[in-house]
């Protein structure tokens, strides 16, 4: 996985870092799959990217109301 880099010059630039360890932590669900020909393997790469992408719109949200 990449570096994930928090120092952020606006609010509006979170979603997008979130999206991104999101997109890193579905690749390696899948990397983790392949690899050990298991469908659950890493399933919980899979999860966790889920709730970034849930915590990115939920940011997006306050953003409009309040930035």
């Amino acid at each position: 996985m990449k570096d994930l880099h928090l120092d952020v010059d606006t609010p509006k630039k979170i979603p997008e870092i979130l999206r991104e360890a999101a997109q890193q932590y579905r690749e390696s669900t899948i990397e983790l799959q392949g690899a050990w020909q298991d469908s659950k393997a890493g399933i919980i790469w899979e999860k966790i990217a889920a709730s970034l992408e849930a915590e990115a719109s939920k940011i997006e949200k306050l953003i409009s109301l309040y930035y």
